[in-house]
């Protein structure tokens, strides 16, 4: 017999279990005296229980009993028992008092398990590889969040009671598929948002079952590797590269090739060698390379996309940021042109994120995938990350559907313009003499994005410059941390979290490190190279 015994054949306890189990209880009533008392019976009385002092099937002594023993009130056993009984430890019989279940809850509450045995100490686990590269990456060390330091919000930008309002007119309908893990690729009505937005922004050309939502840019990068790459197959990435890509390329076990950025951009590398294959995917971020903020012209655009028609390589295109433009017209998205071709195109993933526009934890990312491969990656992102925010996907759908959205960013690029002329002028008054020699201090870059980068000298220690930065209590990233090949010294700013008003004191502290970086101390006469 497996369950607990009819209250007729449980055999009764013991004469003397009232007295072991009063003095087993006792010692443990005395330990943890900041714990209430009847959490210190129940956990007692479950630990005779599994180990036996009260035997399987046994009758526990009658409360008002044990209460004398213990000297506790007996109210205090009674609700002990009751929740020992909800709990599946004990059964109460019909008038013939309380018994030890034969067979034990398969969930045990935390802390009522068995001794442990005493085994020697073992070892922490150690980390992967990988796991010991990530934690030792030099950006950990200087990312603080402080006044400029990348991926910081002013949350006084964000219109919160719209938000709100719009995140509660889900929850009024009594709809359950809105707690389900919905349609493979993500909610129908945010997909065809988005659709019309690239569209009408961007020149992308799409249709909304193309577009797949993701909760970041590192994941739809992910989701690419997963589905196009193996194991080992070339990419070409940017140097410097946005570290969340290079780590989720470099995670899946791509061979990163690193290509150098110029003031247009990545350069369209030469024709792979005779026999020899062309990487599977290059990334890139050609409206504003990340970190260096370069844009890349038309006319190299084309020629990525000649190059991966010949060559038959997937460009991976980044547009992070293209809402913030100050000055000029947008070129048009690579995606954009690539459809245009004779041919249809289908050698472009367009990736989006709303992470530089929305509130930081209004985690939405989307990628837009030839119509050849919607379906599938429409499935492996179900499969793979079982998506199901729903509420966040459907207010997010009606605040890009009612115009709130491009309200919003036009908002944002007003104070982000703002912004950054205001970094700008406070550079130029507070270093004038190091921006005006472009071989010392170069703002890079265009007026785009809501990142300003610096570019320094061969031969500069940009992290020593970020460190005496950080103590002064200004986030400033190294350039040198997001290299994936040969090391170009700089420095990253961020103005999005920072208002106008605090950005000139702010700099003041930025240039007295950077004065002291860069000063040429006059040259000795006597250690002077001389010319035979």
């Amino acid at each position: 017999m497996n369950g607990p015994l009819s209250p007729g054949a449980r055999p009764s306890a013991p004469g003397d279990l009232l007295e072991t189990l009063a003095d087993w209880l006792a010692p443990r009533l005395a330990r943890e005296p900041g714990q209430p008392l009847g959490a210190r019976l129940t956990q007692g009385l479950r630990e005779a229980v599994l180990q036996g002092t009260v035997p399987a099937g046994a009758r526990l002594p009658a409360t008002r009993a044990l209460a004398a023993r213990l000297g506790v009130a007996r109210n205090t056993l009674v609700a002990v028992y009751a929740q020992l009984s909800a709990e599946g430890f004990v059964v109460a019989g019909q008038g013939s008092g309380t018994y030890a279940c034969r067979v034990m809850p398969e969930h045990v509450p935390a802390g009522s398990s068995r001794a442990a045995p005493r085994w020697p100490p073992a070892p922490p686990p150690t980390l992967s590889a990988r796991g010991q590269h990530f934690r030792d990456h030099p950006l950990h060390r200087f990312w603080s969040q402080q006044p400029f330091c990348p991926g910081l919000f002013d949350a006084g930008l964000f219109p919160h009671a719209l938000w709100n309002r719009l995140m509660a007119q889900p929850l009024r309908r009594t709809d359950a598929a809105l707690l389900g893990m919905g349609e493979p690729g993500g909610a129908p009505a945010l997909r065809e948002a988005i659709a019309r937005h690239v569209a009408g922004t961007r020149g992308v050309r799409c249709e909304p079952r193309q577009v797949i939502i993701t909760d970041s840019t590192a994941q739809s990068l992910e989701l690419i590797g997963r589905l196009l790459c193996d194991p080992g197959d070339a990419v070409w990435v940017e140097n410097p590269c946005y570290w969340g890509a290079s780590q989720a390329l470099a995670d899946l076990g791509l061979a990163l090739h690193p290509l150098d950025v110029d003031d247009d951009g990545l350069p369209v590398p030469p024709a792979p060698a005779a026999g020899r294959p062309a990487p599977r995917l290059a990334y890139l971020t050609p409206s504003h390379q990340f970190p260096t903020g370069a844009v890349m012209p038309l006319a190299r655009r084309l020629e990525w996309l000649a190059h991966a028609r010949q060559h038959g390589t997937l460009l991976v295109e980044d547009d992070y940021d293209s809402e913030y433009r100050y000055t000029g017209m947008p070129f048009p998205a690579l995606q954009g042109l690539d459809a245009d071709t004779a041919d249809g195109g289908g050698r472009v993933l367009y990736l989006g994120s709303f992470s530089k526009t929305m509130y930081p934890g209004i985690r939405v990312g989307f990628l837009v995938v030839p119509p050849a491969l919607a379906e599938v990656f429409a499935d492996a992102s179900a499969d793979f990350y079982r998506d199901g925010d729903q509420l966040v996907q459907l207010a997010l759908a009606r605040f890009m559907a009612d115009g709130h959205y491009a309200a919003h960013v036009r908002a944002l690029r007003r104070e982000y313009g703002a912004r950054r002329e205001a970094l700008v002028q406070a550079l130029w008054a507070e270093v004038p003499a190091l921006l005006a020699d472009p071989t010392r201090l170069r703002v890079l870059g265009g007026a785009r994005g809501v990142h300003l980068a610096l570019g320094l000298p061969e031969g500069v220690d940009d992290q020593a410059v970020a460190t005496r930065c950080r103590a002064l209590g200004v986030t400033v990233l190294p350039m040198s941390v997001y290299c994936v090949g040969r090391v170009r010294p700089g420095l990253v700013l961020s103005y999005a979290g920072v208002p106008v008003a605090q950005i000139a004191p702010l700099v003041q502290r930025v240039a007295a490190v950077l004065r002291q970086a860069l000063h040429r101390p006059p040259a000795d006469p006597d250690t002077r190279a001389v010319t035979p």
